[in-house]
C-alpha cells in the first residue's frame, strides 16, 4: 500500500494498540465488471484478480445517535491551532476512524483541549463553533459533516468505500510546518512512526520541495541540518549526498535500494517525499551507505481529483510548466491514477542552455478487500550544455567568480531514462501481511565534460573527455513477510525477507580525452571541439561493469510494555562484483557477511522516545583501477560499525525535536598521490563521532521552522603509516549549522515570508590534508502568496538563492551555485 497520497481530501486514521501503529486489512466494495486487472507484477508474483457484480457498488448505512457502549476518559493535551492536525491527533490518540475532507476544514481553528474526556465530548470541544459535527456510524467510525440548519444529524450516510492505514494521510504540509508523523518504512522495517524508529531521520515532503522552487534535489540537500550541500555537476539528477562525513551515492528508491547511481536518474516532480536516514544502514538496505540512506518516496494517486497547473523560472531562462492531474477511475475510488508532466527549456543563471522532459505515471488498484497493488512509470529526456568544468589538483583553493560560465557550449551531457515500479500489499488476516516490489531502470547518457589542472601561474591546462553513449541498466526488489503474535505478555512483529540489487554497466569504445594547453579561466569557453575521429561511438556496447547485492533478513520489533521495545534483526549480505577493461580483469567477486543490528528504546512519556542503536555495514572491497600503480589489486570487504543513541521529544503535535550522539568506523582507504603513478592504499580506521539536532515543525502558529546542526570529531586512527595519523577524511565537514524559517503574516491573510542561513565547515580536498576548502554561509529568502481566484486556489512563490552572490566551493572539484532567482504560480483547473 502506498505510504502517502498527495493532496488526499480523505484522512483516515487507524485505531492503535498501546500506543502503536497498525496497519488493517482494506475493506471495501467491488466495481463495475468492466474494471479488471489482469496481471499485477511484484516481487515475483503475477496475480490475476476479477470483479464481481455492480450491484453492490454501494451501501448506505444508518447513522443513529450514538450508541458507545463504553464512554470512558482519558486525558488529552491538544494545543490551540488549525483544525485538521487537532482531529488527527485526538483521533490517533483514542483510537477511532474520523473521515472529512479538505474543503470541509479549511481555514478554521480550534482552541485546543486539555483534560479528561470521552470522545463525544473532546469532539464537540475541539470543533466549537466551527459549524461542523460529528456523526458515528454503525460500524464505529466517524464521519465529519456541516450542521444542519436544525442542529441534527442527518438519517443517512454513504459509507466510503475503503477504510485505509494512515498510509493516506497526507503529512507533512506547510500548513504542519512540514512535520512529518510517519516514515513509509525503512528497510523490512514497515511504515512506523518517525518518532519511535530508533535512527535519526528527517522527512522532506514535496510542500518544502515546491515552496522553496527547487529545480532539483541539490536546493533540499544544503538546507537539511544533516546533509551537506552535493555537487549539482551530477548529470543524472541524483545528488552524491555526504551525510556524517561519508559519501552517499546509491539511492534508494521507495524502499528499494539501488547501486550504481550513474543510472538512476531522478525529477523532483515524481517525488513525494524524501526521507534522510542519518547512520549506517547496512542491516536496513545490505551494502554500502556507510553514513546514511536516501529514500526517494515517489507520487500515488489521490483521493479526490486533482487538476494543477505550475509554471515558473529556475532562474535565468529556464522556464517551466507542470501539471499534477490525479483521480479515481470509478465512483467507488478502488482504481486511480495520476500523471506529473514537465516541461523545461531556456538558460540557467550562468547561461547554460538546459532542455528536460518528463512524465511520470502512476496506476493503483485494491484488487480485493485485503490486496493493493500499483504500477509506477517515469521517461526523463535531459540534455544540458557548455556545463561548468571540473577543478582538479587545486595547487590553492582560491575563490573562483561562480556567477560566470567557463566551459565551451559544445561541452554538454545528455541523459534519456525510463523507470518502472511495482509493488503489492496483501493483507490475508490481522497476523500476516505479505509486501513486494520490483523497480527497473534503463538509462543512456553521454557526456562531454572539461576538467581543469591548476598551474604555478594560475592557468589551467584543459583536459577534455567525451564519452560515447552508454548504457546503464539497473533492477531490483523485494519480498517481506510480517507476522504478528504474542509471547506471553511480550508483543512481536517478526518480519522475513530478501532484497536484491542488481547494476549493469555498459559502454563503446570508450572514453577519448585531448589535453590542452596552459589558458587562462577566462578564456576556457573559448576552447574548440577537438576531432574525435571516425570510429568515435561506433561498434558494439559491451559489459564492463557490474554489481549486485542480496539481502536475507530477519527482524522482530518487539514490545515489552507501553514505555519498552526492542528491535534486532540480522542480514546475511552478499557483495558481487565483475569489472572489465580499465575497471578491473574481468573476474568475479563475491564475498558474504552476516550484519546484526539491536536496538532498545524507552519511552519515560508519551511524548518521548530515548534509543541505543548498534548496527554494521558490508562493503565490497575496492577493486583498483588503471589509474594506479596496485592496477587489479582488490582489497578485502570492509564490515563499518554504528553506535548511536538518541531522543526524540514531540514538543507539541507540529513540532520534534530530535538529536543522537553516534560513533562510525570504517576502515580508511585512500590515493597516496605518489609520482608519477599513484597507488591505491588501505590503512587505518575512520572514525567519525558526532552529535545532530534537529528541530522541524509550527514553533508558534505563524513560525514555522526546519533547523539544526552537525558537530563531528574526525580522525583517522590505527593506521600503520604513522603520518596518516589524525588526518581528516576527504570533503567531510566537521561542523554544520543550518536554519530555515517560514513566517506567515498574521495582518496579510496568506502572505509568508520564507528564508534561510546554511552554514558549512571547512573540509579538506585530498587525503594529505593539504588542500583546504574554505567553510561557507549562504542565505536565502523568499515569500509565498496563497489566495483564491475565481474560486480556484492560487499560489505565487519567489525564492532568492545564495542572496550575496557567495563564491564557494560545493566539493574539492565543483564550483557552488551562483545567485539564482525562481519562481512560480500555481493554480487549480
Amino acid at each position: 500500500m502506498p505510504f502517502n497520497r498527495r493532496h488526499a481530501a480523505r484522512r483516515f486514521i487507524q485505531p492503535c494498540c498501546q500506543g502503536r501503529q497498525q496497519s488493517w486489512p482494506v475493506s471495501f466494495l467491488p466495481v463495475c465488471p468492466f474494471v479488471q486487472i489482469a496481471a499485477v507484477v511484484a516481487g515475483g508474483f503475477i496475480l490475476s484478480v476479477g470483479l464481481s457484480d455492480p450491484a453492490a457498488a454501494q451501501i448506505v448505512v444508518q447513522a443513529p445517535a450514538d450508541t458507545r457502549t463504553s464512554p470512558a476518559r482519558q486525558h488529552y493535551d491538544i494545543p490551540a491551532g488549525p483544525l485538521a492536525p487537532a482531529l488527527r491527533s485526538l483521533a490517533s490518540s483514542a483510537g477511532l476512524l474520523l473521515t472529512f475532507t479538505e474543503d470541509q476544514i479549511g481555514g478554521k481553528t480550534t482552541n485546543g483541549l486539555r483534560g479528561q474526556y470521552t470522545v463525544q465530548e473532546a469532539l464537540a470541544l475541539l470543533l466549537g463553533n466551527s459549524g461542523l459535527q460529528v456523526t458515528r456510524l454503525t460500524n464505529g467510525s466517524y464521519v465529519l459533516q456541516k450542521m444542519s440548519a436544525t442542529g441534527h444529524s442527518p438519517t443517512n450516510v454513504t459509507l466510503p468505500l475503503m477504510t485505509v492505514s494512515s498510509q493516506t494521510l497526507k503529512q507533512g504540509t506547510a500548513e504542519e510546518g512540514y512535520r512529518v508523523s510517519n516514515i513509509s518504512g525503512i528497510g523490512l522495517w514497515g511504515e512506523r512512526s518517525l518518532r519511535d524508529t530508533p535512527y535519526s531521520i528527517s522527512v522532506v515532503p514535496s510542500d518544502l520541495i515546491e515552496n522553496v522552487n527547487a529545480q532539483n534535489m541539490g536546493q533540499i540537500f544544503k538546507m537539511n541540518p544533516l546533509t551537506q550541500e552535493p555537487m549539482i555537476q551530477n548529470f543524472t539528477g541524483v545528488p552524491f549526498v555526504t551525510i556524517r562525513g561519508f559519501l552517499s551515492a546509491n539511492p534508494v528508491y521507495d524502499g528499494i535500494p539501488r547501486t550504481g547511481a550513474n543510472g538512476t536518474a531522478v525529477s523532483v516532480i515524481e517525488i513525494d517525499r524524501v526521507e534522510i536516514l542519518s547512520g549506517t544502514s547496512g542491516f536496513l538496505y545490505g551494502g554500502g551507505r556507510v553514513g546514511g540512506a536516501i529514500n526517494y518516496v515517489t507520487k500515488s494517486p489521490t483521493d479526490v481529483p486533482l487538476r494543477r497547473l505550475t509554471f515558473g523560472n529556475y532562474g535565468g531562462t529556464q522556464f517551466y510548466g507542470h501539471a499534477d492531474i490525479s483521480g479515481k477511475f470509478d465512483d467507488r475510488g478502488r482504481f486511480g491514477y495520476r500523471a506529473n508532466l514537465l516541461y523545461q527549456g531556456g538558460d540557467t543563471a550562468i547561461g547554460e542552455p538546459v532542455n528536460q522532459k518528463v512524465a511520470n505515471i502512476v496506476l493503483d488498484g485494491h484488487l480485493t478487500d485485503t490486496l493493493y497493488a500499483d504500477v509506477k512509470y517515469t521517461y526523463n529526456d535531459y540534455r544540458k550544455e557548455a556545463t561548468q568544468p571540473t577543478f582538479n589538483n587545486m595547487r590553492e583553493r582560491i575563490a573562483i567568480d561562480t556567477s560566470k560560465r567557463y566551459s565551451p557550449q559544445w561541452a554538454s551531457n545528455d541523459i534519456e531514462s525510463h523507470k518502472a515500479y511495482t509493488s503489492l500489499r496483501w493483507d490475508p488476516n490481522k497476523y500476516f501481511t505479505l509486501r513486494s516490489a520490483f523497480f527497473y531502470q534503463d538509462t543512456r547518457m553521454r557526456v562531454k565534460q572539461i576538467s581543469l589542472n591548476e598551474q604555478v601561474d594560475r592557468t589551467f591546462i584543459p583536459r577534455v573527455a567525451n564519452s560515447p553513449w552508454e548504457k546503464h541498466e539497473g533492477y531490483g526488489g523485494y519480498i517481506y513477510l510480517d507476522s504478528q503474535f504474542s509471547t506471553f505478555a511480550v508483543d512481536h512483529k517478526l518480519t522475513l525477507g530478501y532484497s536484491s540489487t542488481f547494476y549493469e554497466y555498459f559502454t563503446l569504445s570508450g572514453t577519448v580525452s585531448r589535453v590542452g594547453t596552459n589558458l587562462p579561466l577566462s578564456e576556457l569557453k573559448n576552447i574548440s571541439e577537438p576531432d574525435w575521429g571516425e570510429s568515435f561511438g561506433s561498434g558494439a556496447m559491451s559489459s564492463v561493469w557490474v554489481d549486485r547485492y542480496n539481502n536475507i533478513l530477519i527482524g522482530d520489533d518487539i514490545t515489552f510494555n507501553d514505555q519498552w521495545s526492542a528491535m534486532i534483526g540480522f542480514n546475511y549480505a552478499t557483495t558481487m562484483n565483475i569489472a572489465s577493461g580499465w575497471y578491473g580483469d574481468g573476474n568475479k567477486y563475491e564475498k558474504s557477511a552476516l550484519t546484526p543490528t539491536v536496538s532498545l528504546l524507552y519511552k519515560p512519556i508519551e511524548t518521548v522516545t530515548t534509543y541505543i542503536s548498534y548496527m554494521e555495514a558490508l562493503e565490497k572491497g575496492t577493486r583498483v583501477n588503471n589509474t594506479y600503480s596496485n592496477f587489479g589489486e582488490v582489497f578485502p570487504p570492509l564490515v563499518s560499525k554504528q553506535y548511536e543513541m538518541g531522543l526524540k521529544y514531540d514538543i507539541n503535535p507540529n513540532l520534534l525535536l530530535s538529536t543522537a550522539l553516534f560513533r562510525i568506523e570504517k576502515a580508511n582507504q585512500f590515493s597516496n598521490q605518489a609520482t608519477p603513478i599513484p597507488t591505491y592504499v588501505q590503512d587505518g580506521l575512520q572514525v567519525h563521532n558526532g552529535i545532530e539536532l534537529v528541530l522541524t515543525g509550527k514553533v508558534t502558529d505563524n513560525l514555522t521552522i526546519m533547523g539544526g546542526g552537525t558537530l563531528m570529531d574526525l580522525n583517522v586512527e590505527k593506521a600503520n603509516d604513522p603520518t596518516l595519523e589524525g588526518r581528516k577524511p576527504i570533503n567531510a565537514a566537521s561542523r554544520m549549522g543550518k536554519i530555515y524559517a517560514e513566517y506567515a503574516l498574521p495582518w496579510i491573510t496568506g502572505l509568508s515570508l520564507t528564508g534561510g542561513i546554511y552554514y558549512t565547515g571547512e573540509r579538506y580536498g585530498n587525503a594529505a590534508n593539504t588542500d583546504k576548502i574554505p567553510s561557507y554561509t549562504l542565505y536565502d529568502i523568499g515569500a509565498r502568496y496563497a489566495t483564491r481566484v475565481l474560486d480556484k486556489s492560487l499560489i505565487i512563490r519567489l525564492n532568492v538563492i545564495n542572496l550575496t552572490g557567495k563564491n564557494y566551493w560545493q566539493d574539492a572539484n565543483y564550483l557552488g551555485v551562483p545567485r539564482t532567482v525562481a519562481f512560480s504560480v500555481s493554480t487549480m483547473f
